[in-house]
């Protein structure tokens, strides 16, 4: 399965959800995509299995407290994540992955890797949503309104954020940049 071949698979976690479910298998639109429901990708040629959460400004109720249980996401952010499972491919970002796990390898003293080595240092366990109305820092650092999110090797503290904002790649960090 391709991410731009138009059917994303989803497992709902609540089985009780009003979602279009055929075989246990939710399909393509995410219309009624509840947080940290999980949905089937192709990453490095194949099919996995990564979680998608919100972590912007939906994530919180009226007073300001974290939503508890499984909400559903909002238009905005299912637009980004339609964009984002239709048109981005991991594979399309290897250098700039492996120039940033490179760059960790080189400033602590060990032996770089190649591309081929990527599969294997990489751990993307997420994508993160974070449609928020506050998309940068006071001092300009701006956030990934989504991204891959998961472990790395070269990094086992801080895992790694692949973001996106406007469509477009703006970067890779720790994770907590999306947080």
């Amino acid at each position: 399965m391709s991410l731009i071949s138009g059917i994303v698979k989803l497992f709902a976690n609540n089985a009780n959800s009003d979602k279009k479910v055929n075989n246990g298998i939710v399909e393509y639109p995410f219309n009624n995509l509840k947080n940290e429901d999980s949905i089937k990708i192709n990453m490095f040629g194949k099919e996995k299995v990564v979680r998608v959460f919100c972590c912007g400004d939906n994530q919180f109720d009226e007073s300001g407290n974290y939503k508890e249980g499984a909400f559903s996401f909002n238009e905005k952010e299912i637009e980004v994540l339609k964009w984002f499972v239709q048109n981005i491919r991991i594979e399309d970002y290897a250098k700039e992955i492996l120039k940033y796990c490179n760059d960790i390898y080189e400033d602590c003293g060990d032996p770089t890797i190649t591309i081929d080595d990527l599969e294997n240092e990489i751990y993307i366990s997420d994508i993160a949503i974070n449609v928020t109305s506050i998309p940068q820092s006071k001092d300009g650092y701006v956030y990934p309104e989504i991204s891959f999110y998961g472990g790395c090797e070269a990094e086992p503290e801080h895992g790694i954020c692949i973001g996106f904002r406007d469509k477009k790649f703006i970067g890779i960090e720790g994770q907590d940049w999306t947080l």
